[in-house]
């Protein structure tokens, strides 16, 4: 049977990265997030702060190369153009890192428009968790230990650039609930629960008892 692969789209705040990683400890498998930086810069041989400042934020130089690079599953990294580096060429190399890790293993990829990019994928689950605006605002003032007002400022931030970002590469709107196969709101149930929830939804989906 095919590998599967989770992908979660978020709100900041949502808890949707400690969702998942739940979900990873529970299913036993690895979870891909600000990690695909190091995995990109390691293959592709450029500075990890490359990768970092370019991190689901939009470049406005836009060109048509990004459109068939997403479209085509066999794209290699030696393929890109190296006369330069642009925020669009440090996204292709981490959407072939993305590529490669859902095409031989099963895992769990946060953000980076893995939802997309992965949407011809044999066997995926792209899910969106989003939260109630105070939650999110509580959830990250006590994380990050910050007044709500800063978290406020950060939460509008941070939601815009991943909305921009995703709907600057991608055919479908980050958030829409038609680009996701499950949004679920992540203050109804808590962090564990929802992952829980989840966890079941993913098991029967994607028949990951199946083959035990």
């Amino acid at each position: 049977m095919e590998p599967y692969v989770i992908t979660i789209g978020r709100e900041l705040g949502s808890g949707g990265k400690s969702i998942g990683e739940i979900m990873a400890k529970a299913l036993d498998i690895p979870i891909y997030d600000s990690r695909l930086i190091k995995l990109a810069a390691k293959e592709s041989g450029f500075n990890p702060e490359l990768f970092r400042e370019a991190d689901e934020v939009t470049n406005k130089g836009f060109f048509a190369s990004v459109v068939r690079t997403i479209a085509s599953p066999f794209t290699n990294i030696g393929d890109y153009n190296n006369s330069g580096i642009s925020n669009e060429s440090l996204f292709q190399m981490q959407t072939e890192i993305i590529r490669k890790k859902a095409e031989t293993e099963n895992c769990i990829i946060v953000g980076r428009c893995a939802d997309y990019i992965l949407r011809n994928h044999p066997r995926h689950l792209n899910l969106f968790i989003r939260a109630d605006y105070n939650d999110r605002v509580e959830f990250l003032a006590k994380r990050m230990e910050i007044t709500p007002e800063k978290a406020r400022q950060l939460i509008d931030r941070t939601d815009n650039q991943r909305s921009e970002y995703h709907n600057f590469y991608c055919e479908t709107n980050w958030g829409d609930s038609r680009a996701y196969d499950l949004c679920v709101n992540s203050s109804l149930l808590g962090l564990e629960g929802t992952a829980q929830f989840l966890l079941e939804f993913a098991t029967q989906y994607l028949h990951i008892n199946d083959n035990k």
